[in-house]
């Protein structure tokens, strides 16, 4: 490496970028999907994202090896900055990603000439950078979520009052509680999600994705408020593919899976390639299914129960063919091929996602739980099961999965008596044990000693 080549490469150190924010390329669950998406959010929402979207999309060109791209965007991001005259702060990340990939392209006298504007800047950096974490984690996926979240707490504490800060936090607290939904409503007084999109609101009362994220955090308790929301978003911005996907998922919740579908089917007639739009639509054919079933009036194998099986798998299978990565809808998948008797190729659907080292802990806990029921039930394997639903409640994320995983244990080792007795308190134990570390004061320890106990009891317990 050359003398210049070392130098330049040591001034690069204390650049503010995606670049140079250690994000790893695998944890972006769908990095193929994330251009659509923030295209689609350069054409329906203000302005003033722009420039962070455009700094995002030359990251992930240049990821995927299209960096001419990536400068075409970055030239873009400028002039958006340039239009709408922030602070001065606001271009820090902007010029450090021209010289960083200046820096990669060995164009190194635009580099300097990049590195001279970052180092021109004064006051404010370290807001500007961390909003720009913020938003930028918020839309790279949910692997990236407790760092968003920590990006803009540390810029509200700063400017308490920001619009801006105070949507991205809101959207992201909504989204990390979203991962974990419990079997019980959480009240609005008990969701920080639902306070902080209260807040949001109040600052801008226009912005309709804020409107339909609060009604689904109201659902249940403030039906009249909801419905407000909801025909509000709609009048403020009716085309935007973002409030059309939350509205339906609104509708689907109620109950309502006509009104739902028949507003993704509209959706995705102007988005075809919209892997959320097909996965809700699943959704909703699957609720219409369970319903049948619990009518009465409709019997499992019955055709009508059977359309609705197989036109939810048609749509999980679209869903999981445009985006991979999308764990739930994997799940729902092998679900619905359990559902329909064809197990052969529900299972390899679990064991394929368990093998991933990309998913989250929500995911990783929500895909023991499932395979877990999965063998319980299809499968008739106590065994198996139990094994699976003790790794999913290892994982300390309090959830419907884990009490439901709490529950299967409870009920395989309350089943079994006499000479399995011995397997039953093997069950419990561990249960015991698990609980008992929860309550140490000491949360890191307690995660070691957790660890220990899940690959002591894999080991020691077989159920016959």
């Amino acid at each position: 490496m050359s003398t210049n080549q070392v130098t330049s490469d040591d001034k690069l150190k204390n650049l503010e970028c995606l670049f140079t924010w250690e994000v790893d390329k695998d944890d972006i669950n769908d990095l193929k999907g994330v251009p659509e998406k923030l295209l689609d959010r350069v054409k329906y929402c203000p302005r003033r994202y722009h420039a962070t979207y455009f700094n995002i999309l030359a990251f992930v060109s240049h990821l995927q090896g299209k960096t001419d791209v990536a400068f075409e965007y970055l030239d873009k991001s400028l002039a958006v900055l340039e239009e709408e005259q922030p602070d001065e702060a606001d271009f820090l990340v902007t010029y450090s990603s021209f010289a960083w990939l200046h820096h990669h392209q060995g164009n190194l006298e635009a580099m300097e000439t990049y590195l001279g504007k970052v180092k021109s800047i004064g006051e404010g950096r370290q807001i500007a950078v961390e909003a720009e974490k913020g938003w930028s984690f918020l839309r790279l996926g949910a692997k990236f979520y407790p760092r968003a979240r920590k990006s803009f707490e540390q810029v509200l504490k700063a400017k308490p009052n920001n619009v801006s800060y105070n949507v991205g936090y809101a959207v992201v607290v909504f989204r990390l509680e979203e991962l974990v939904r419990t079997d019980v409503k959480v009240s609005p007084e008990d969701s920080p999600a639902a306070q902080q999109l209260q807040k949001a609101l109040g600052l801008d009362p226009t912005d309709a994705e804020v409107m339909v994220l609060l009604a689904l955090k109201l659902q249940g308790f403030q039906p009249i408020k909801c419905r407000q929301l909801i025909r509000k978003a709609l009048r403020e911005s009716p085309d935007m593919p973002q409030i059309t996907r939350y509205v339906a998922t609104y509708f689907r919740r109620e109950g309502s899976t006509k009104e739902s579908l028949e507003v993704l089917e509209e959706a995705a007639q102007r988005a075809p390639n919209s892997s959320f739009l097909y996965h809700q639509m699943g959704l909703c054919h699957w609720q219409d299914m369970i319903e049948m079933k619990k009518s009465g009036g409709l019997r499992a194998g019955s055709q009508q129960v059977n359309a609705a099986i197989a036109e939810s798998i048609r749509l999980y299978r679209k869903t999981v063919e445009l985006k991979p990565s999308n764990t739930f809808a994997q799940v729902h998948l092998a679900e619905a091929y359990a559902e329909s008797r064809q197990l052969e190729r529900a299972e390899p659907i679990f064991t394929r996602m368990l093998a991933k080292d990309s998913l989250t802990d929500a995911e990783r806990q929500h895909c023991h739980t499932k395979y877990g029921l999965f063998l319980m039930f299809k499968r008739k394997d106590d065994a198996k099961a139990v094994e699976q639903f003790k790794k999913a409640y290892v994982i300390r994320i309090d959830s419907r999965d884990r009490t439901q995983a709490r529950d299967k244990l409870q009920k395989i080792a309350s089943r079994r008596s006499g000479w399995r007795a011995r397997d039953d308190d093997d069950i419990l134990d561990f249960i015991s044990s698990v609980d008992e570390l929860e309550r140490q004061p000491t949360r890191e320890a307690a995660a070691v000693n957790v660890n220990r106990l899940a690959d002591s009891f894999k080991t020691k317990t077989k159920i016959f």
